[in-house]
């Protein structure tokens, strides 16, 4: 396998990895399904290994909020515990 051949299974790659259909990815690469499917496949273990069958683009991360952050920790909502 040339360097070539190479360069264009990672560009392949990080396109599976980033939710891109595999008949698009093969027609753009001109590669062939047998040629992806198996790096799909790794790809998809690889995200159930990390986060069991929740795949990464499940996490909605634009509503996270951080109310009342500040450096120093302290989070003036919640009353003082009595020691």
């Amino acid at each position: 396998m040339n360097n070539t051949d190479k360069a264009t299974i990672e560009a392949a790659t990080r396109m599976l990895r980033g939710k891109i259909p595999v008949e698009e990815v093969s027609q753009m690469f001109g590669l062939s399904m047998e040629v992806l499917l198996p790096i799909k496949e790794e790809l998809e273990e690889e995200v159930r290994k990390v986060y069991g069958n929740t795949d990464a683009y499940d996490f909605d991360m634009n509503k996270i909020l951080f109310e009342d952050f500040n450096d120093t920790g302290l989070n003036f909502d919640m009353p003082e515990e009595e020691e």
